[in-house]
Protein backbone atom coordinates (compact mmCIF):
# COMPACT_ATOMS: atom_id res chain seq x y z
CA UNK A 1 0.00 0.00 0.00
CA UNK A 2 1.49 3.11 -0.63
CA UNK A 3 1.39 7.01 0.17
CA UNK A 4 0.54 10.12 -1.01
CA UNK A 5 3.03 12.95 -1.22
CA UNK A 6 1.52 14.51 1.67
CA UNK A 7 1.21 11.38 3.71
CA UNK A 8 5.13 10.92 2.80
CA UNK A 9 5.90 14.63 4.19
CA UNK A 10 3.83 13.82 6.99
CA UNK A 11 5.80 10.69 7.99
CA UNK A 12 8.97 11.90 7.43
CA UNK A 13 8.54 15.00 9.63
CA UNK A 14 7.44 12.48 12.53
CA UNK A 15 10.68 10.63 11.34
CA UNK A 16 12.87 13.84 12.06
CA UNK A 17 10.79 15.19 15.22
CA UNK A 18 9.83 11.83 16.90
CA UNK A 19 13.06 10.19 16.87
CA UNK A 20 12.22 6.52 16.96
CA UNK A 21 8.45 7.60 17.01
CA UNK A 22 5.62 7.17 19.50
CA UNK A 23 8.23 7.34 22.48
CA UNK A 24 6.10 10.07 23.89
CA UNK A 25 2.45 8.81 23.39
CA UNK A 26 3.97 5.05 24.89
CA UNK A 27 5.05 7.01 27.94
CA UNK A 28 1.78 8.35 28.25
CA UNK A 29 0.40 5.47 29.02
CA UNK A 30 2.24 3.79 31.74
CA UNK A 31 0.95 3.97 35.08
CA UNK A 32 2.08 4.35 38.75
CA UNK A 33 4.12 7.45 39.85
CA UNK A 34 7.40 8.92 39.08
CA UNK A 35 8.94 7.96 42.30
CA UNK A 36 12.26 6.28 43.08
CA UNK A 37 11.61 2.49 42.91
CA UNK A 38 12.46 -0.10 45.49
CA UNK A 39 14.47 -2.27 43.37
CA UNK A 40 12.91 -5.33 44.95
CA UNK A 41 10.69 -6.84 42.31
CA UNK A 42 7.74 -6.12 44.32
CA UNK A 43 8.26 -5.55 48.53
CA UNK A 44 11.17 -5.82 51.10
CA UNK A 45 14.44 -6.59 50.37
CA UNK A 46 14.91 -9.22 47.95
CA UNK A 47 17.76 -9.83 45.93
CA UNK A 48 16.31 -10.80 42.18
CA UNK A 49 17.17 -9.32 39.13
CA UNK A 50 14.58 -9.04 36.40
CA UNK A 51 15.26 -8.31 32.86
CA UNK A 52 12.48 -6.93 30.99
CA UNK A 53 12.01 -7.94 27.23
CA UNK A 54 9.56 -7.36 24.13
CA UNK A 55 10.62 -10.58 22.59
CA UNK A 56 9.66 -14.21 23.68
CA UNK A 57 12.01 -17.37 22.72
CA UNK A 58 10.72 -19.80 20.22
CA UNK A 59 12.76 -22.16 22.23
CA UNK A 60 14.81 -22.89 25.29
CA UNK A 61 16.68 -26.18 24.29
CA UNK A 62 20.21 -25.79 24.46
CA UNK A 63 20.82 -26.86 20.92
CA UNK A 64 17.86 -25.13 19.36
CA UNK A 65 18.58 -22.14 20.95
CA UNK A 66 20.35 -19.29 18.16
CA UNK A 67 19.04 -15.60 18.60
CA UNK A 68 19.37 -12.93 21.55
CA UNK A 69 17.16 -13.84 23.94
CA UNK A 70 17.57 -17.59 23.63
CA UNK A 71 20.93 -16.87 24.24
CA UNK A 72 20.63 -14.82 27.40
CA UNK A 73 18.49 -18.03 28.57
CA UNK A 74 21.02 -20.44 27.91
CA UNK A 75 24.49 -18.61 29.07
CA UNK A 76 22.17 -18.49 32.83
CA UNK A 77 21.56 -22.00 32.48
CA UNK A 78 24.23 -23.80 31.00
CA UNK A 79 28.12 -24.12 30.39
CA UNK A 80 30.25 -24.05 27.90
CA UNK A 81 33.73 -25.56 27.57
CA UNK A 82 34.77 -21.59 27.01
CA UNK A 83 33.68 -18.81 28.17
CA UNK A 84 34.43 -15.02 27.37
CA UNK A 85 35.38 -12.17 28.99
CA UNK A 86 33.49 -8.87 29.84
CA UNK A 87 36.41 -6.77 28.01
CA UNK A 88 36.12 -5.26 24.51
CA UNK A 89 37.25 -7.30 22.27
CA UNK A 90 36.23 -10.08 24.44
CA UNK A 91 38.37 -12.85 24.85
CA UNK A 92 38.26 -16.42 25.81
CA UNK A 93 38.80 -17.96 28.96
CA UNK A 94 38.69 -22.07 30.27
CA UNK A 95 35.27 -22.58 32.02
CA UNK A 96 34.02 -26.38 32.31
CA UNK A 97 37.47 -26.79 30.40
CA UNK A 98 40.34 -25.57 32.73
CA UNK A 99 42.84 -26.03 30.23
CA UNK A 100 43.50 -27.47 26.98
CA UNK A 101 45.80 -28.54 23.71
CA UNK A 102 45.94 -28.45 20.51
CA UNK A 103 47.64 -30.83 18.38
CA UNK A 104 50.48 -30.01 15.62
CA UNK A 105 47.94 -30.05 12.70
CA UNK A 106 45.39 -28.14 14.40
CA UNK A 107 42.65 -30.35 13.95
CA UNK A 108 42.35 -31.78 17.56
CA UNK A 109 41.49 -30.35 20.66
CA UNK A 110 42.17 -31.95 24.13
CA UNK A 111 40.26 -30.16 27.28
CA UNK A 112 40.48 -30.87 30.53
CA UNK A 113 37.27 -30.62 32.61
CA UNK A 114 36.99 -29.25 36.00
CA UNK A 115 37.17 -31.84 38.90
CA UNK A 116 34.23 -29.69 40.47
CA UNK A 117 31.28 -28.49 38.38
CA UNK A 118 28.32 -30.87 38.73
CA UNK A 119 24.82 -30.32 36.73
CA UNK A 120 21.84 -28.97 38.69
CA UNK A 121 20.62 -32.40 39.86
CA UNK A 122 23.73 -33.28 41.27
CA UNK A 123 25.52 -35.16 38.54
CA UNK A 124 29.18 -34.85 37.84
CA UNK A 125 29.63 -33.08 34.70
CA UNK A 126 31.99 -35.56 32.30
CA UNK A 127 33.70 -35.92 29.11
CA UNK A 128 31.16 -38.10 28.37
CA UNK A 129 28.61 -35.37 28.53
CA UNK A 130 30.79 -33.37 26.11
CA UNK A 131 30.50 -36.13 23.43
CA UNK A 132 26.57 -36.29 23.93
CA UNK A 133 26.57 -32.25 23.54
CA UNK A 134 28.18 -32.50 20.25
CA UNK A 135 26.38 -35.27 19.34
CA UNK A 136 23.28 -34.07 19.87
CA UNK A 137 23.75 -30.39 18.43
CA UNK A 138 25.62 -31.43 15.43
CA UNK A 139 22.87 -34.43 14.45
CA UNK A 140 19.95 -31.91 15.01
CA UNK A 141 21.72 -29.45 12.93
CA UNK A 142 19.64 -26.07 14.42
CA UNK A 143 20.53 -23.43 16.89
CA UNK A 144 24.74 -22.31 16.62
CA UNK A 145 25.40 -25.40 14.71
CA UNK A 146 26.35 -23.20 12.00
CA UNK A 147 29.14 -22.21 13.81
CA UNK A 148 31.01 -25.47 13.34
CA UNK A 149 29.38 -27.08 9.92
CA UNK A 150 31.73 -28.80 8.13
CA UNK A 151 34.32 -29.49 10.48
CA UNK A 152 32.65 -30.91 13.09
CA UNK A 153 30.91 -34.18 12.94
CA UNK A 154 28.44 -35.72 15.26
CA UNK A 155 30.92 -38.01 16.83
CA UNK A 156 33.86 -35.80 16.80
CA UNK A 157 33.96 -36.41 20.36
CA UNK A 158 36.14 -39.19 22.01
CA UNK A 159 36.09 -38.96 25.90
CA UNK A 160 39.35 -40.42 27.24
CA UNK A 161 38.92 -40.56 30.35
CA UNK A 162 35.61 -38.71 32.60
CA UNK A 163 37.39 -35.39 32.70
CA UNK A 164 39.31 -35.26 29.47
CA UNK A 165 37.30 -34.63 25.80
CA UNK A 166 39.34 -34.81 22.46
CA UNK A 167 37.52 -33.32 19.74
CA UNK A 168 39.37 -34.04 16.33
CA UNK A 169 37.90 -31.57 13.43
CA UNK A 170 37.59 -32.77 10.02
CA UNK A 171 39.98 -29.87 8.76
CA UNK A 172 41.58 -26.40 10.66
CA UNK A 173 39.14 -24.23 11.66
CA UNK A 174 40.62 -20.92 13.04
CA UNK A 175 37.17 -19.95 14.43
CA UNK A 176 36.99 -23.01 16.86
CA UNK A 177 38.04 -21.48 19.97
CA UNK A 178 35.85 -18.36 19.37
CA UNK A 179 32.58 -20.45 18.47
CA UNK A 180 33.25 -22.99 21.41
CA UNK A 181 31.40 -20.21 24.33
CA UNK A 182 28.31 -21.22 22.37
CA UNK A 183 28.57 -24.58 22.73
CA UNK A 184 26.50 -25.55 25.70
CA UNK A 185 27.22 -28.71 27.51
CA UNK A 186 23.78 -30.91 28.66
CA UNK A 187 23.45 -33.35 31.16
CA UNK A 188 23.38 -36.80 28.88
CA UNK A 189 21.80 -39.07 30.88
CA UNK A 190 19.05 -36.74 32.09
CA UNK A 191 17.65 -36.24 28.43
CA UNK A 192 18.41 -39.63 27.14
CA UNK A 193 16.16 -40.56 30.02
CA UNK A 194 13.70 -37.72 29.05
CA UNK A 195 13.54 -38.47 25.61
CA UNK A 196 10.25 -39.39 23.74
CA UNK A 197 10.09 -42.46 21.51
CA UNK A 198 8.51 -40.52 19.33
CA UNK A 199 10.58 -38.70 16.82
CA UNK A 200 13.15 -37.90 13.94
CA UNK A 201 15.94 -39.36 15.74
CA UNK A 202 16.11 -43.13 15.27
CA UNK A 203 17.15 -44.56 18.55
CA UNK A 204 16.72 -41.02 20.38
CA UNK A 205 13.60 -40.31 19.02
CA UNK A 206 13.16 -36.85 19.80
CA UNK A 207 16.47 -36.63 21.23
CA UNK A 208 14.44 -34.83 24.77
CA UNK A 209 13.40 -31.94 22.49
CA UNK A 210 9.43 -31.93 23.93
CA UNK A 211 11.07 -32.19 27.34
CA UNK A 212 13.86 -29.44 27.42
CA UNK A 213 11.06 -26.92 26.40
CA UNK A 214 9.64 -27.50 30.15
CA UNK A 215 12.98 -28.25 32.08
CA UNK A 216 16.61 -28.23 31.66
CA UNK A 217 19.73 -30.13 32.03
CA UNK A 218 22.24 -27.84 32.52
CA UNK A 219 25.34 -26.77 35.11
CA UNK A 220 25.34 -23.05 34.87
CA UNK A 221 24.94 -20.27 37.44
CA UNK A 222 21.15 -20.21 37.72
CA UNK A 223 19.07 -23.10 37.46
CA UNK A 224 14.86 -22.40 35.76
CA UNK A 225 12.25 -23.10 38.51
CA UNK A 226 9.41 -22.61 36.12
CA UNK A 227 8.22 -21.28 32.51
CA UNK A 228 4.85 -19.51 31.78
CA UNK A 229 5.20 -19.37 27.98
CA UNK A 230 5.28 -15.73 26.85
CA UNK A 231 5.27 -14.41 29.71
CA UNK A 232 7.92 -15.23 32.43
CA UNK A 233 11.14 -17.85 32.89
CA UNK A 234 12.05 -17.65 36.59
CA UNK A 235 15.33 -19.03 38.33
CA UNK A 236 17.10 -19.12 41.38
CA UNK A 237 20.78 -19.29 42.24
CA UNK A 238 22.15 -22.90 41.38
CA UNK A 239 24.19 -23.19 45.26
CA UNK A 240 26.77 -26.08 44.18
CA UNK A 241 27.61 -23.78 40.87
CA UNK A 242 31.57 -24.58 40.59
CA UNK A 243 31.84 -20.75 39.60
CA UNK A 244 32.17 -17.48 41.76
CA UNK A 245 29.42 -15.36 41.59
CA UNK A 246 30.11 -11.64 42.14
CA UNK A 247 31.77 -10.76 45.28
CA UNK A 248 29.11 -8.31 46.88
CA UNK A 249 25.35 -8.56 47.18
CA UNK A 250 24.99 -11.19 45.00
CA UNK A 251 21.45 -11.48 42.93
CA UNK A 252 19.75 -15.39 44.50
CA UNK A 253 16.81 -15.00 41.63
CA UNK A 254 16.61 -14.19 37.69
CA UNK A 255 13.63 -13.54 35.94
CA UNK A 256 13.44 -13.39 32.24
CA UNK A 257 10.34 -11.08 32.27
CA UNK A 258 8.73 -10.83 28.82
CA UNK A 259 6.36 -7.49 28.06
CA UNK A 260 4.75 -7.20 25.00
CA UNK A 261 3.87 -3.83 25.45
CA UNK A 262 6.93 -1.21 25.45
CA UNK A 263 4.93 1.21 27.66
CA UNK A 264 4.89 -1.64 30.28
CA UNK A 265 8.42 -2.90 29.86
CA UNK A 266 9.00 0.58 30.35
CA UNK A 267 7.45 1.22 33.60
CA UNK A 268 9.12 -1.40 35.47
CA UNK A 269 12.31 -0.56 34.85
CA UNK A 270 10.51 3.54 36.24
CA UNK A 271 9.32 1.30 39.07
CA UNK A 272 12.15 -0.88 39.95
CA UNK A 273 10.13 -3.87 39.15
CA UNK A 274 12.94 -5.01 36.51
CA UNK A 275 16.36 -4.29 36.79
CA UNK A 276 17.36 -4.16 32.94
CA UNK A 277 15.37 -3.66 29.94
CA UNK A 278 16.56 -4.79 25.87
CA UNK A 279 17.27 -2.54 23.74
CA UNK A 280 14.60 -2.09 21.69
CA UNK A 281 12.62 0.39 23.43
CA UNK A 282 12.06 3.76 21.55
CA UNK A 283 14.90 5.93 21.73
CA UNK A 284 12.64 8.55 23.26
CA UNK A 285 11.65 5.64 26.33
CA UNK A 286 15.37 5.48 26.57
CA UNK A 287 15.81 9.78 26.75
CA UNK A 288 13.11 9.89 29.32
CA UNK A 289 14.97 7.02 31.70
CA UNK A 290 18.52 8.36 31.24
CA UNK A 291 17.31 11.41 33.09
CA UNK A 292 16.25 9.65 36.14
CA UNK A 293 18.80 9.70 39.26
CA UNK A 294 17.89 5.77 39.70
CA UNK A 295 18.25 4.69 36.08
CA UNK A 296 21.18 4.66 33.36
CA UNK A 297 20.95 4.33 29.79
CA UNK A 298 23.99 2.52 28.53
CA UNK A 299 24.93 3.42 24.79
CA UNK A 300 27.35 1.64 23.44
CA UNK A 301 28.45 1.27 18.98
CA UNK A 302 30.04 -2.12 18.80
CA UNK A 303 29.51 -5.00 16.64
CA UNK A 304 25.54 -4.67 15.54
CA UNK A 305 25.26 -4.93 12.23
CA UNK A 306 21.28 -4.59 10.91
CA UNK A 307 20.73 -5.59 7.30
CA UNK A 308 17.40 -5.10 5.43
CA UNK A 309 17.54 -8.44 3.76
CA UNK A 310 16.26 -8.50 0.28
CA UNK A 311 14.95 -12.31 -0.53
CA UNK A 312 17.20 -13.17 -3.86
CA UNK A 313 15.32 -15.87 -4.55
CA UNK A 314 11.78 -14.12 -4.99
CA UNK A 315 10.25 -11.85 -6.95
CA UNK A 316 11.22 -8.85 -7.50
CA UNK A 317 14.69 -9.30 -5.55
CA UNK A 318 16.05 -11.93 -7.47
CA UNK A 319 16.58 -9.14 -9.96
CA UNK A 320 20.09 -7.60 -8.85
CA UNK A 321 19.10 -4.23 -10.73
CA UNK A 322 16.15 -4.12 -8.02
CA UNK A 323 18.61 -5.20 -5.00
CA UNK A 324 20.93 -2.08 -6.28
CA UNK A 325 17.62 0.49 -6.89
CA UNK A 326 17.09 -0.05 -2.71
CA UNK A 327 20.40 1.18 -1.96
CA UNK A 328 20.26 4.04 -3.32
CA UNK A 329 16.36 4.37 -2.41
CA UNK A 330 17.59 4.12 1.31
CA UNK A 331 18.23 7.52 3.20
CA UNK A 332 21.07 6.29 5.47
CA UNK A 333 21.37 10.05 6.61
CA UNK A 334 17.89 10.11 8.24
CA UNK A 335 19.02 6.71 9.44
CA UNK A 336 21.52 7.77 10.80
CA UNK A 337 21.48 11.14 12.43
CA UNK A 338 17.26 11.42 12.53
CA UNK A 339 16.08 8.21 13.57
CA UNK A 340 19.14 7.02 15.00
CA UNK A 341 20.00 10.37 16.79
CA UNK A 342 23.60 10.44 15.71
CA UNK A 343 25.00 7.82 17.64
CA UNK A 344 25.04 4.69 15.01
CA UNK A 345 27.75 4.19 11.74
CA UNK A 346 26.54 3.77 8.19
CA UNK A 347 27.94 0.27 6.82
CA UNK A 348 30.54 -0.20 4.72
CA UNK A 349 29.79 -3.56 3.39
CA UNK A 350 28.25 -6.47 4.86
CA UNK A 351 31.20 -6.41 8.41
CA UNK A 352 31.27 -3.99 10.75
CA UNK A 353 34.11 -1.66 10.44
CA UNK A 354 36.44 -2.29 13.51
CA UNK A 355 36.13 -6.04 12.58
CA UNK A 356 39.50 -7.26 11.74
CA UNK A 357 39.24 -8.05 8.05
CA UNK A 358 37.04 -5.62 7.17
CA UNK A 359 37.30 -3.99 3.47
CA UNK A 360 37.85 -0.73 3.63
CA UNK A 361 38.12 -0.09 -0.11
CA UNK A 362 34.08 -0.94 -0.87
CA UNK A 363 31.83 1.21 -1.81
CA UNK A 364 29.94 2.91 0.35
CA UNK A 365 25.92 4.20 -1.05
CA UNK A 366 24.55 7.21 -0.13
CA UNK A 367 20.25 8.29 -1.10
CA UNK A 368 19.84 8.73 -4.62
CA UNK A 369 16.63 8.73 -6.49
CA UNK A 370 17.08 8.99 -9.86
CA UNK A 371 19.84 6.60 -9.61
CA UNK A 372 17.71 4.46 -8.08
CA UNK A 373 14.78 5.11 -10.85
CA UNK A 374 17.14 4.40 -13.55
CA UNK A 375 17.99 0.54 -12.03
CA UNK A 376 14.66 -0.01 -12.04
CA UNK A 377 13.78 0.86 -15.22
CA UNK A 378 17.01 -1.46 -16.59
CA UNK A 379 15.53 -4.84 -14.10
CA UNK A 380 13.04 -7.06 -15.90
CA UNK A 381 10.09 -5.67 -13.91
CA UNK A 382 8.08 -2.48 -13.82
CA UNK A 383 5.05 -0.87 -12.52
CA UNK A 384 2.87 -3.23 -10.41
CA UNK A 385 5.43 -5.83 -10.84
CA UNK A 386 7.93 -3.76 -7.96
CA UNK A 387 5.46 -3.91 -5.38
CA UNK A 388 6.43 -5.67 -2.57
CA UNK A 389 6.35 -6.17 1.59
CA UNK A 390 8.13 -5.34 4.31
CA UNK A 391 8.02 -7.05 7.41
CA UNK A 392 9.01 -6.11 10.75
CA UNK A 393 9.39 -7.41 13.84
CA UNK A 394 6.09 -5.73 16.08
CA UNK A 395 6.40 -3.41 18.55
CA UNK A 396 10.46 -2.70 17.28
CA UNK A 397 9.98 1.19 16.44
CA UNK A 398 13.20 1.71 14.77
CA UNK A 399 12.62 -1.29 12.39
CA UNK A 400 9.18 0.12 11.76
CA UNK A 401 10.29 3.95 10.91
CA UNK A 402 13.11 2.42 8.65
CA UNK A 403 10.15 1.31 6.73
CA UNK A 404 8.08 3.74 6.80
CA UNK A 405 10.83 6.08 5.16
CA UNK A 406 11.50 3.59 2.26
CA UNK A 407 8.18 3.89 2.03
CA UNK A 408 7.60 7.10 1.72
CA UNK A 409 10.95 7.53 -0.95
CA UNK A 410 9.90 4.89 -2.91
CA UNK A 411 6.48 5.96 -3.47
CA UNK A 412 7.96 9.01 -5.09
CA UNK A 413 9.40 6.81 -7.48
CA UNK A 414 6.58 4.90 -8.37
CA UNK A 415 6.78 1.60 -6.25
CA UNK A 416 4.08 0.88 -3.55
CA UNK A 417 5.61 -0.89 -0.35
CA UNK A 418 3.11 -2.66 2.01
CA UNK A 419 4.08 -2.65 5.85
CA UNK A 420 3.97 -6.11 8.30
CA UNK A 421 4.36 -6.51 11.86
CA UNK A 422 4.90 -9.84 12.82
CA UNK A 423 6.02 -11.40 15.94
CA UNK A 424 9.85 -12.15 16.30
CA UNK A 425 8.93 -16.31 16.72
CA UNK A 426 6.88 -16.43 13.51
CA UNK A 427 9.61 -14.17 11.57
CA UNK A 428 12.24 -17.26 12.58
CA UNK A 429 9.62 -19.48 11.80
CA UNK A 430 8.95 -18.39 8.33
CA UNK A 431 12.74 -17.82 7.42
CA UNK A 432 12.38 -21.88 7.57
CA UNK A 433 10.58 -21.90 4.12
CA UNK A 434 11.98 -20.49 1.18
CA UNK A 435 7.94 -19.81 -0.38
CA UNK A 436 7.55 -18.20 3.27
CA UNK A 437 10.05 -16.08 3.99
CA UNK A 438 9.24 -12.60 3.76
CA UNK A 439 10.67 -10.69 0.52
CA UNK A 440 12.14 -7.63 2.73
CA UNK A 441 12.84 -7.90 6.42
CA UNK A 442 15.61 -5.94 8.89
CA UNK A 443 17.82 -8.12 11.22
CA UNK A 444 20.40 -7.46 13.40
CA UNK A 445 23.23 -10.36 13.48
CA UNK A 446 23.99 -11.42 16.30
CA UNK A 447 27.80 -10.80 17.67
CA UNK A 448 28.40 -14.51 19.30
CA UNK A 449 32.53 -14.53 18.62
CA UNK A 450 35.25 -12.70 17.93
CA UNK A 451 35.87 -13.44 14.34
CA UNK A 452 34.56 -12.13 10.78
CA UNK A 453 33.20 -15.80 10.25
CA UNK A 454 30.58 -14.55 13.59
CA UNK A 455 28.69 -12.19 10.77
CA UNK A 456 30.04 -13.62 6.80
CA UNK A 457 29.33 -17.45 7.33
CA UNK A 458 25.77 -17.47 8.95
CA UNK A 459 24.88 -14.45 6.42
CA UNK A 460 26.33 -15.05 3.17
CA UNK A 461 27.21 -18.67 2.77
CA UNK A 462 24.91 -20.59 0.96
CA UNK A 463 25.29 -23.56 3.61
CA UNK A 464 23.11 -21.36 6.08
CA UNK A 465 19.85 -20.97 4.11
CA UNK A 466 16.60 -21.00 6.34
CA UNK A 467 17.81 -19.40 8.96
CA UNK A 468 16.90 -15.89 10.38
CA UNK A 469 20.85 -14.63 9.94
CA UNK A 470 20.29 -15.66 6.28
CA UNK A 471 17.42 -14.01 5.21
CA UNK A 472 18.78 -13.03 2.15
CA UNK A 473 18.58 -16.89 0.56
CA UNK A 474 22.19 -15.52 -1.22
CA UNK A 475 24.26 -17.75 -2.93
CA UNK A 476 27.57 -17.26 -4.59
CA UNK A 477 29.71 -19.96 -5.25
CA UNK A 478 32.40 -17.93 -4.98
CA UNK A 479 31.84 -16.76 -1.79
CA UNK A 480 31.32 -20.03 -0.51
CA UNK A 481 34.51 -21.14 -1.44
CA UNK A 482 36.20 -18.05 -0.19
CA UNK A 483 34.35 -18.26 3.42
CA UNK A 484 35.03 -21.94 3.35
CA UNK A 485 38.85 -21.71 3.15
CA UNK A 486 39.07 -18.68 5.20
CA UNK A 487 37.66 -21.08 8.05
CA UNK A 488 40.01 -23.96 7.18
CA UNK A 489 43.14 -20.86 7.29
CA UNK A 490 44.78 -20.72 10.97
CA UNK A 491 46.83 -17.64 10.21
CA UNK A 492 44.78 -14.53 10.75
CA UNK A 493 47.26 -12.35 8.23
CA UNK A 494 46.39 -15.28 5.24
CA UNK A 495 42.45 -15.17 6.12
CA UNK A 496 42.43 -11.27 5.72
CA UNK A 497 42.44 -11.69 2.13
CA UNK A 498 39.61 -14.14 1.92
CA UNK A 499 37.43 -11.85 3.87
CA UNK A 500 38.34 -8.86 2.08
CA UNK A 501 37.23 -10.64 -1.42
CA UNK A 502 34.22 -12.06 0.12
CA UNK A 503 33.05 -8.50 0.84
CA UNK A 504 33.76 -7.29 -2.85
CA UNK A 505 31.83 -9.83 -3.77
CA UNK A 506 29.16 -9.48 -1.82
CA UNK A 507 28.72 -5.62 -1.76
CA UNK A 508 28.78 -6.00 -5.40
CA UNK A 509 25.82 -8.61 -5.48
CA UNK A 510 23.98 -6.47 -3.35
CA UNK A 511 21.91 -9.24 -1.17
CA UNK A 512 20.73 -6.53 1.17
CA UNK A 513 21.03 -3.25 2.46
CA UNK A 514 23.95 -2.39 4.38
CA UNK A 515 22.16 0.04 6.82
CA UNK A 516 23.97 0.70 9.97
CA UNK A 517 26.37 -0.40 12.70
CA UNK A 518 23.29 -0.25 15.40
CA UNK A 519 24.26 1.60 19.09
CA UNK A 520 22.49 -0.56 21.70
CA UNK A 521 21.00 0.60 24.61
CA UNK A 522 19.99 -0.72 27.92
CA UNK A 523 18.18 0.99 30.68
CA UNK A 524 19.95 -0.31 33.83
CA UNK A 525 18.84 0.42 37.11
CA UNK A 526 21.73 2.21 39.02
CA UNK A 527 21.44 -0.86 42.38
CA UNK A 528 23.03 -2.90 39.92
CA UNK A 529 27.05 -2.94 40.03
CA UNK A 530 28.77 -4.91 36.96
CA UNK A 531 26.71 -4.28 33.90
CA UNK A 532 29.04 -3.78 30.75
CA UNK A 533 27.98 -3.95 26.97
CA UNK A 534 31.02 -5.18 24.58
CA UNK A 535 28.15 -6.18 22.22
CA UNK A 536 28.10 -10.05 23.01
CA UNK A 537 24.75 -11.77 22.73
CA UNK A 538 24.09 -13.54 25.73
CA UNK A 539 27.02 -12.34 28.28
CA UNK A 540 25.50 -8.57 28.96
CA UNK A 541 22.68 -10.12 30.96
CA UNK A 542 24.80 -12.72 32.98
CA UNK A 543 23.50 -11.63 36.54
CA UNK A 544 26.02 -14.13 38.42
CA UNK A 545 28.26 -11.29 37.49
CA UNK A 546 26.38 -7.96 39.21
CA UNK A 547 25.87 -7.32 43.00
CA UNK A 548 23.14 -5.48 44.05
CA UNK A 549 23.09 -2.58 45.92
CA UNK A 550 20.64 -0.67 47.88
Amino acid sequence: MGVSKSQSESRREFLTYAGVGGGTLLLAGCTGNQTNGDDNGGGGDSQTFTYTTTITPSTIDPHRVSDELESIFAHNVYDPLLYYTPDTPPETKPWLAEDWEVSDDNQTYTFYLRDDATFHNGDDVTAEDVAFSVERLMTMNQGFSFMFSGVLEPDAVTAVDDKTAEITLTSQYAPFISALPFLFIANANQIRDNASADGEYGDMGDYGTEWLESNTAGSGPYEMTGRTRQSSIDHRMHDDWWGEFADGDAYEEFVIDMTPEVSTAAGKIREGEAQLSDQYLPLDTFRELDQRDDVRVSVETTFTPMYLFMHNQKAPFDDINVRKAMAHAFDYEQLIDGIMNGDSEQMQGPLPSAMWGHNDDLDVYSKDLDRAKELLDQSQYSGSDLDFTYTYVTGLSIRENMGLMLQSDLNEIGVDVEITAEPWSRITSMHQNIDESPQMTSTVLSFSYADPDNFLYPAWHSSSHGSWQSGSWYSNDRVDELLDEARQTVMQEDRVPLYEEAQQLINEDMPAVFTMNQATRYAVRESVQGFSDNGLVGYLQTPHRFTHES
